[in-house]
């Protein structure tokens, strides 16, 4: 592995999974070393798979081998990512590549004659820049890193690409046809993160999620509720909760990522079955993801929480920290900067 302290970090994990509170640290990013990145629409995706991930794995391999003694909570490990446009575009429509994300387009104008666009279908080129990515990162690892979920999104995000913002009226005009399609949405998630679990395979008898939180046993993530942020906890409670628990029913464990400007719904999506995983990023204009957790923090009793946090809101919030279960995302400018802030981290008991 081309982490050198991998072992330890195995054991924190295992021994924090199975607590009832405890701190993690993972540094999710250092500004000196990271390489320098290529415009994502410049590799002629999505064909040429094969050579924008040789590329990717480079990169990875480049950053790690700067970092292999930092010795924080986070595995090594990479999966395919093409922006964003993956998460939804599996299930039809079109989708374009920019210079750093892409963009899955709307395609469901009309309910009469566009439902029928939106299909499971094995062979779809987003499915299987996902799926056969995962396969290719796996026979290219050899050991020296693990291999993560892609991830994917909730029921109602991903009806939201599919619809674009009508949907929001659709809970009004539609709701008959909604909830038919959250269902339809909810399986396809199901599908999507199930086969991305097969290629991508255990690691400590769990998985990694894409956004690298190590779950253990038969466990799924992450997810997104991002549509939450508009709409109210009565919608989200009708629309998004009873489809969203289609996804994660029997799972032992569940990962979610939401947002600080929906603080509102976090509560509710706390109430998803076997979420038991959630990261509350923090949003522009917004409270910080470290004051919402205080502020919920009866809400959100018994979730392992992930928060980003800078070096102040770690000091200034240190006695909170050690009654919880919680795990720090933290982005450095330097390797001295991230072994500080690891170091302050496990001063926290």
């Amino acid at each position: 592995m081309i982490k050198n302290n991998i072992e330890k970090t195995n054991e924190r994990l295992l021994k924090f999974a199975s607590a009832d509170k405890g701190l993690l640290i993972q540094i999710k990013s250092i500004k000196e070393i990271t390489p320098e990145g290529r415009r994502l629409d410049s590799f002629g995706l999505p064909d040429n798979m094969e050579e924008y991930l040789d590329y990717r794995i480079a990169n990875f391999l480049s950053y790690w081998e700067k970092r292999p003694d930092i010795d924080d909570d986070i595995i090594p490990a990479l999966s395919p990512w093409y922006g964003i446009a993956e998460h939804t575009a599996f299930i039809g429509g079109e989708a374009e590549f920019g210079e750093l994300t892409s963009w899955h387009h709307p395609f469901i104008h009309n309910w009469s004659t566009d439902r029928e666009k939106a299909t499971i279908d094995d062979k779809n080129t987003w499915l299987r820049l996902v799926l056969d990515g995962l396969m290719y990162i796996s026979e290219k690892a050899d050991g020296r890193f693990a291999v993560k979920l892609r991830g994917g999104e909730g029921a109602m995000d991903i009806a939201n690409i599919a619809r674009g913002n009508e949907i929001f009226y659709d809970f009004f005009e539609y709701p008959d046809e909604i909830h038919e399609f959250l269902d339809f949405c909810a399986k396809a998630a199901r599908y999507s993160l199930t086969k991305q679990a097969d290629i991508a395979g255990r690691y400590l008898g769990g998985i990694i999620t894409g956004f690298d939180i190590w779950l253990p046993g038969n466990s799924t993530g992450h997810l997104s509720e991002d549509a939450s942020v508009m709409i109210s906890p009565e919608q989200f409670r009708e629309f998004g909760l009873v489809h969203t628990n289609k996804i994660t029913a029997g799972f032992e464990h569940a990962f979610m990522h939401t947002h600080s400007a929906g603080k509102h719904n976090i509560p509710e999506i706390a109430k998803i079955d076997n979420v038991d995983y959630i990261e509350i990023s923090n949003d522009p204009n917004a409270p910080k993801s470290i004051e919402i957790y205080k502020e919920l923090e009866t809400e959100l009793s018994g979730k392992t929480i992930v928060v980003s946090v800078g070096m102040d809101e770690i000091k200034d919030n240190m006695e909170f920290l050690s009654k919880k279960k919680t795990i720090l995302w933290y982005d450095a400018q330097t390797k001295a900067e991230a072994i500080e802030a690891v170091e302050l981290a496990r001063s926290i008991v």
